[in-house]
C-alpha cells in the first residue's frame, strides 16, 4: 500500500513537470521585434539596436522604448525621471491594509533635492515592512505611502 502511494506521487510530479514544460514553451517570448511600414515593403528588425534616420544606434541599457509614428519614423521615448520600485508593507499611519504592495516611485529625495539617491537599505529595524532610504541625507520613507517616517514630517515621495 505504501508503494502505491509513492507511485501515484511520482506520477503526479511527472505530470506537473510536463505541464510546466508545456506552459514555459508556450510562454517563451522572442526578443526580436519586427517593425514594418505599410506604405513601403521595408522591414526593420530591432534586437539591441535602434534605427533613426537609416542609422543604427546601440542602446546601452533597455530604458528606452522604440515606437513607430504615423509617418513611419521610429521614435525612442525614454523615461524622464529615474524610478525605483519596492515591495513593502505600510510603516506609517495610513488607510492601507498591512500586506505587501509593490510601488514605483520617482527616485528623488525631497529633503536633499537630489535624483537617484533612494535605495532599499534592508535595515534590521525595517525587516518586517521595508523602507526607502536616501543615500545622501539618510531620510527614511515608507515604501507604500511614500511619507517620511516621522509623524511630524510633511515630506512625501512622488509616485511614478
Amino acid at each position: 500500500m505504501k508503494t502505491d502511494n509513492i507511485k501515484s506521487l511520482i506520477c503526479c510530479i511527472i505530470a506537473v513537470l510536463l505541464l510546466l514544460g508545456v506552459c514555459m514553451t508556450v510562454d517563451y517570448a522572442d526578443t526580436d521585434i519586427t517593425v514594418s511600414n505599410m506604405n513601403e515593403s521595408k522591414t526593420i528588425e530591432l534586437t539591441n539596436t535602434t534605427v533613426l534616420n537609416d542609422t543604427h544606434y546601440i542602446l546601452e541599457n533597455d530604458s528606452g522604448v522604440a515606437k513607430v509614428s504615423n509617418d513611419g519614423k521610429i521614435i525612442i521615448s525614454k523615461p524622464k525621471y529615474p524610478t525605483i520600485t519596492i515591495t513593502a508593507r505600510p510603516s506609517v499611519k495610513s488607510g492601507y491594509a498591512y500586506r505587501w504592495y509593490t510601488t514605483t516611485w520617482i527616485n528623488y529625495c525631497p529633503h536633499c533635492h537630489r535624483y537617484g539617491v533612494l535605495y532599499n537599505a534592508h535595515k534590521y529595524q525595517a525587516r518586517h515592512e521595508q523602507e526607502l532610504t536616501c543615500h545622501r541625507c539618510g531620510a527614511d520613507y515608507c515604501g507604500v505611502v511614500g511619507k517620511e517616517k516621522y509623524s511630524w514630517s510633511h515630506y512625501y515621495l512622488r509616485r511614478y
